[in-house]
Formats: structure tokens, sequence, C-alpha cells
């Protein structure tokens, strides 16, 4: 049974060996408090890492000099840690993450997290995400939960029994929200031509940000549509409150949204808790290869920061700066690209914000590749749609440019020219 704390009683200092990694629920899941105070106790504690896949938080400075910062990319909030260089960043597909643990390839010593419960058997919950947990909860020499009443009550593999927990500190505070700008014209342009390419009937996979929730808003139309995703957000919500999303035609989990996380508001919260129609997974099992390998049309729609001429994608960084993830891009890319009747869309701005830059380049400037050119198929900007798979270089060339900003579009032809 685990220790029950105060939260002022909670010392790191007293807990976190020389060396160790302390490791934490990503995204929305983190538990703010937890990495609050650690923040506020790091510099009495001996030198020790933190690992942590995706963070929306600044509860944890980065002027620690005896704290290590090792992350699978500078998304988000992360940022801040990878300005000076990425030498910390730990490329991986989202799908190996749990098994990277399980073999001790990547070491969490100390995990963090927050639970809700107990149940009337004893067990607590997880609430906003499963992702990674279960695999860190399995190895780790401690594990420290926030006891917040705030989460939901999931389904899935959100359950913890309490002999996984050593240590128990309740705090009630609201949970993290991702809550997403209105969707801009552009975002608007790029989900109509998005929601086109995705039939009836289909599961869908959404990544994470402003297009695909807009894409989301785009779907209202469409009939029998199932989610097998990582994040879950509102306007996927939104769609299974409408009935757009049934996952009656689902050839695996039929009748059920899967995803790893929910990313997005309160409102997404309330409608997942104690929700059968929801059920969190790991990503063990959401980006597994065998398990997406069941569906007849999926069809995988993800971001890019750039697209090169030749159709590769990088969604980990610009002007040399690492402020993308892997994340699980190539696990669904992949997928829908062996899917029978898939699409594997990449959706993206043709330009910066002050389309002062082509995001539609020659070639890539940092030379990252996250999904490589023999997977590309379908790249969408609000000018459009290219049609990728299957083509010569020259043919993709052509096909990018079309959908380039037009301001961009002659130097793009004449860069053409000389790639191909």
């Amino acid at each position: 049974m685990p220790r029950q704390l105060t939260p002022e009683a909670l010392d790191f200092a007293q807990l976190i060996r020389a060396g160790e990694t302390v490791g934490w629920a990503e995204a929305t899941a983190e538990p703010v408090f937890l990495t609050r105070l650690l923040d506020t106790q790091a510099a009495r504690c001996a030198p020790f890492r933190v690992f942590f896949p995706l963070t929306f938080s600044n509860t944890l400075g980065a002027g620690h000099p005896q704290v290590t910062v090792t992350a699978l990319g500078g998304a988000s909030a992360g940022r801040r840690f990878f300005a000076g260089g990425a030498d910390n960043v730990i490329p991986a597909n989202i799908s190996d993450l749990p098994g990277l643990i399980a073999t001790g390839q990547l070491v969490i010593d100390i995990v963090l997290l927050q639970l809700s419960g107990p149940d009337t058997a004893g067990c607590y919950n997880t609430g906003l995400g499963i992702e990674h947990l279960g695999a860190a909860i399995a190895r780790a020499r401690l594990v420290v939960a926030q006891l917040n009443p705030e989460l939901p009550w999931t389904e899935g593999d959100t359950m913890v029994e309490a002999a996984a927990i050593d240590l128990l500190v309740p705090v009630t505070e609201p949970p993290l929200e991702l809550p997403m700008r209105p969707p801009s014209a552009v975002d608007r342009a790029i989900a109509e031509h998005v929601a086109r390419l995705i039939p009836d009937r289909a599961t869908i996979e959404l990544g994470l940000g402003a297009i695909p929730e807009a894409v989301a808003g785009a779907l209202g139309e469409k009939r029998g549509l199932g989610v097998h995703s990582g994040a879950i957000g509102d306007g996927l919500a939104a769609l299974m409150a409408a009935g757009v999303v049934d996952n009656r035609h689902k050839e695996i989990d039929a009748g059920v949204t899967v995803g790893t996380m929910l990313m997005g508001t309160r409102r997404l919260y309330r409608f997942a808790d104690r929700n059968p129609a929801i059920r969190l997974r790991a990503t063990s099992y959401t980006h597994d290869a065998v398990v997406l390998g069941n569906f007849r049309r999926f069809v995988a729609v993800n971001g890019a920061l750039e697209i090169d001429l030749t159709g590769q994608a990088n969604a980990e960084t610009l002007g040399g700066l690492h402020i993308g993830i892997v994340g699980g891009q190539m696990d669904f890319v992949r997928a829908a690209n062996r899917s029978l009747e898939g699409r594997s869309i990449i959706a993206l701005q043709s330009t910066n914000r002050d389309r002062s830059r082509s995001r539609i380049v020659a070639r890539l400037a940092d030379g990252v590749v996250t999904t490589p050119r023999a997977e590309a198929d379908l790249i969408v900007t609000e000018h459009g749609i290219a049609e990728l798979r299957g083509r010569t270089l020259a043919e993709r060339a052509r096909a990018l440019i079309q959908v380039a900003d037009p301001a961009f579009r002659a130097e793009l032809t004449k860069a053409g020219q000389r790639l191909v």
C-alpha cells in the first residue's frame, strides 16, 4: 500500500539519488504540483536527470546546473531546454518508448504522475493518459503520485494498482488544458482540402495542433468514422457527440475511440469521464504496427515544419532550433501507407506566419528527416493537394510547387530543375 504524505512533507532531496533519472507523465497528464515542487527543491538535490516525451508546462526551470534534461524533442514548452543545442534529445518513435523502458535501454528511476481514485477495488486511474507510464512504473525504483480528484476516470490501460505506488500526495488542482486558438482562414482552407480526402467509414488519426482541430471541424458531413489516434482532442469529442464518429466500422475496437492521451480542455475531460466509448491505451498498442495493420481504410493526418521538393518531411527542427518531435508520425504514416484503402496526409501552411519564408523548400535546411520521401503520399497546404506516392522526383517537385505559396514558386521551380 502507498505511504501517504502531506505536500509539505514531500522532500525530493531525500528521495533522489545522484545520477538517477526522474520521469513524469507527459503533456496534459503532467502532475504539475509535483514538477513545480521538484523545481523549487532541485538546488538541494544531488545531480540528476529528468526525462519527458512532451511538456506543455513551464514548471521546471532551465537554469538548474545539476539537472540534465532529456526529452523526445523540443516541442511546445520543451523547446526552452534545447535552445542551445539538441544533444540531449532522444530521437525515437513513440511506439518504441515502452519497449526502451522495459528493456532498461531508457532508465527512469523515479516516476511522477497524478491519479484519481481509489475505486471500490482499491485501484487508481491515470485519467488523462497512459502512453509509456505502465512500463515506467513497472521498472521504477520509486513511484510518487499526486492524488487529484479533478482528473476524469477513463477506460483502458489507465488502472494502477495500489501496490505499484510508493508515495501518495493528495493535492487537488485543475489539470493542464490545451485550448486551441480559433482556426485561421488558412487553417480552414487546409482542413477543407483534407476533409475531401477522408471517405466515410474511414478510421482516422489526427495529430496535434490547430490544423488537426480544424480538420475535425471540417468533418461534420462525414458518416461512420472511427478513431484510432495518439491524441484525442476537443474536436474528436465533438464529432463523437454529433454521431459522426461512431466507430461501428472499425475492424478492431468496434464502437470505441482509441487513443493514448486526452489533449484538450475541461469540456473534453468531462466528456471522457467514465465514458465507455473512449479507451486510452499504451503507445505499445495505439502505435503498434501489428495493431494498425488491422485497418483497411486508415487515414493519418499529421504535420510538418518543412517539406522538401522530393517529399521529405521535417517535423523536428527549424532554423537550427529543435522545436518539434518525432512522436508517432512515422508509426501512423507507415500504417496508412500499408492500409489497403488508406492514405497518409501531411498538412501544413505553405509559409510561416508573416509569409516571409516558404515551408515548401528545395532542401531541408537542417538535414533532419522525420518522414522519408519513400513514405510520402499526400501533402496538403491551403493552395491544394500534392499527390506524391508513385511519382518520380520531377513529378513530385512540380506537384509540390503547385501547392507552395505563389510568391515562392518561381525560385522553387529553378531549384527543382537543379535537383532533378
